[in-house]
């Protein structure tokens, strides 16, 4: 099968140098000889993909030269998905005593820090300041926390900042931001 294209790819080869011998020598204005070239060159493509192929062989899933060296797309599956509520309530205005309940789905870190700090509105606000922060040991999936808002004399808005905690090779601890929101009210 293959040596069959092979002879087609050369015969045809060599036409096409006469084609295009013929082309050059008539400077371009014979129509038929472009023609003729064109035709000869499409014929060439088809005999030498029908040689490539031929030329891959193998047993059965046959694998052809074309195909994709990646054949799987894996979506990647969801990690650290976090919901935040106040415990008994709803909406989200919150008083000091109340509590966050803080649930993680599919954690991918074994140790969480949660911290709360002032939310700044504007450019010109002033950087946040921490108000609060709790570590958290993850304990199944999803995990389930609960935060405490200490008493502060801090009323607006704050901000809840969610941390996967990991250690590098030199033992320092890293954070790694999981999510934030910001739409919580402190209010006394």
């Amino acid at each position: 099968m293959k040596a069959k294209y092979l002879i087609i790819y050369i015969a045809v080869g060599v036409a096409f140098l006469g084609a295009s011998l013929w082309v050059l020598l008539s400077n371009g204005k014979n129509a038929k000889a472009i023609r003729c070239k064109y035709k000869l060159g499409g014929i060439m493509l088809t005999a030498w993909s029908m040689l490539t192929f031929a030329s891959c062989e193998g047993p059965e899933p046959f694998v052809t030269c074309y195909e994709p060296m990646v054949e799987c797309y894996d979506v990647a599956m969801p990690q650290n998905e976090v919901v935040v509520g106040i415990k008994d309530k709803s909406g989200t205005l919150i008083k000091c005593g109340d509590s966050f309940t803080i649930k993680i789905t599919d954690p991918s870190y074994t140790r969480f820090r949660c911290r709360i700090s002032t939310a700044s509105t504007s450019p010109d606000a002033p950087a946040p300041i921490v108000l609060q922060e709790s570590d958290f040991e993850a304990q199944g999936n999803p995990c389930d926390f609960e935060m405490q808002v200490w008493d502060t004399d801090y009323t607006g808005t704050i901000k809840l900042s969610v941390y996967g905690l990991y250690n590098t090779e030199t033992e320092n601890e890293v954070e790694a931001e999981v999510a934030v929101f910001s739409s919580f009210i402190l209010v006394k």
